[in-house]
Formats: C-alpha cells, sequence, structure tokens
C-alpha cells in the first residue's frame, strides 16, 4: 500500500554530511523514523536487506526480525519515503487490536479510508499495520486479516502501568487520526532532541566519508575549528566535538535503539 508517488531517493547513505539542508526533513520525523535513518546506514542491515530485495525476497522476514523489522525496507530510501515496518519487540509505541461485535454505528475501522497512509505486512499470524505520512507514524497489530477484511470494530490491548504509556500514546494518534484525516501535531510534537540526534548522524556520516575531528569541528560546531593548534586554542569546541563523535559512534553500533524504547 505504498503511495504511489513515492519514489527511490538517495539520502543518508552518500549525501554531503556538510549540507544541513539535506538533513533538515529530519526535523519533522518522529522517532521511529530517526531510528530508520540509523539502520539504513548499517552495513550489515545494507548487504542483507540489498541482496533479499534484489532476489525478490523483500519480505524475508525471518531475517528481517534480526533488524528489529517486520520485513525488509530499502536502505535506499530515506525520509520522507521510507515505510519501515518496526517489530513490537523493538519499538514500544505499538498497540495490538482485536476485532469485537460492533458497539454502535460508525464505531467500525475501514482501513480503505487511509490507503494513502497504509503499509500492510501479513505474516502467518499477524497484520502489521504502518499509518505514515512520511514523518509521523503510528503502528498496529492484530490477527489476521482483522485490518484487510474490511470494516471492523476493533478492541484494544493495553496492560501494566509504565508500559502502558507508550502504546496508550499509539492508540491516541490513532483515534486522532481517524477522527480528523490528518496527524495531530499536538499529539506529535517535534521532538526535543531531533537537532542533537541529527548532529550525531551527520558527524557519522563524515566519519563514514574519512572526516577527522577538526573537520567535524569545523563543519558542525564552529568554524574557529582551524590550524593545527585548534585544540590547544579551542579547548571546549574539542570536547564538543570529542562527546559528539563518541555518541555518533555509540548510536551507529546500535544505540539508536533507544529510540524506539
Amino acid at each position: 500500500m505504498r503511495p504511489a508517488q513515492q519514489v527511490h531517493t538517495e539520502r543518508g547513505p552518500g549525501v554531503d554530511w556538510r549540507d544541513a539542508a539535506a538533513y533538515a526533513p529530519l526535523l519533522d520525523a518522529d522517532r521511529s523514523l530517526l531510528a530508520w535513518e540509523w539502520l539504513r546506514r548499517d552495513g550489515e542491515y545494507r548487504i542483507a536487506a540489498e541482496a533479499r530485495l534484489r532476489d525478490g525476497g523483500g519480505a524475508d522476514r525471518q531475517e528481517a526480525r534480526a533488524f528489529g523489522l517486520v520485513a525488509f525496507e530499502d536502505p535506499r530510501l530515506g525520509v520522507p519515503f521510507a515505510l519501515p515496518l518496526w517489530r513490537s519487540q523493538a519499538h514500544a509505541c505499538v498497540v495490538r487490536a482485536h476485532p469485537r461485535p460492533a458497539l454502535a454505528d460508525g464505531d467500525s475501522f475501514d482501513l480503505e479510508r487511509l490507503r494513502d497512509k497504509a503499509s500492510l505486512v501479513c505474516t502467518n499470524d499477524t497484520e502489521h499495520l504502518l499509518l505514515s505520512n512520511g514523518f509521523q507514524a503510528i503502528r498496529l497489530d492484530g490477527p489476521p486479516r482483522v485490518f484487510s477484511a474490511g470494516p471492523v470494530v476493533l478492541s484494544y490491548e493495553i496492560a501494566g502501568i509504565g508500559s502502558a504509556e507508550r502504546p496508550l500514546l499509539a492508540l491516541r494518534r490513532f483515534l486522532a487520526l481517524l477522527r480528523t484525516g490528518s496527524f495531530s501535531r499536538a499529539l506529535h510534537p517535534r521532538e526535543a532532541r531531533a537537532r542533537r540526534w541529527i548532529l550525531m548522524l551527520r558527524a557519522s556520516d563524515a566519519l563514514a566519508a574519512g572526516a577527522d575531528q577538526r573537520r567535524i569541528a569545523q563543519v558542525l560546531l564552529s568554524a574557529s575549528a582551524r590550524g593545527e593548534r585548534w585544540r590547544t586554542r579551542e579547548p571546549s569546541i574539542r570536547s564538543q566535538v570529542q562527546r559528539l563523535v563518541r555518541s555518533a559512534r555509540s548510536m551507529a553500533a546500535g544505540g539508536y535503539r533507544i529510540l524506539l524504547d
């Protein structure tokens, strides 16, 4: 159900890390899509996904599970073109839905109403639904044909206290989308740490491109980080870039999973 107007794009892997405008769309992306930007840069993921997509095995779900996904998504696709379906075991913000008898007229969910925003993957025992406009995403799981078989009244499985907060937020976002037909800005606010996470992503891309700490500091932090003695002349910038590089390496090594917690 990927919208027909979406096309493949190269952004992220291969992007010029010095070009801030290339990363600007990520400011409006939610955490699940920011996490995808890290995963699609992972060398092991790219090798596995490209091999499966090349031989027509994009839905090789068993192998995709190792990366936290229901099915492989093309690593060439970045925000806002990617539609990564994270598994509920990796992504805390997933609601489990079940069909039930109608409670009242007009209280049923019809996937056709949201077809332009929907991506659906079916496994043996679960339907995995992603609703996304490319920047915000809502994830639901349910038994076979619960979403695809037509209008259905849904009940929702939310349990616990602290563990209920993220699925409850996803449910509120889902209900708001059904009421208005659009993603609620109030329930999908811009991430407060988005700029810092994007800075880490650019630093990681810079390292992959062979940039050293001086060049990263000069482009991402301060133009004063130039010359052979910049470390002694700009000790605060030196400390900042060291922390940035450590954080970027940690995120690239799997630390980005915290964005899904």
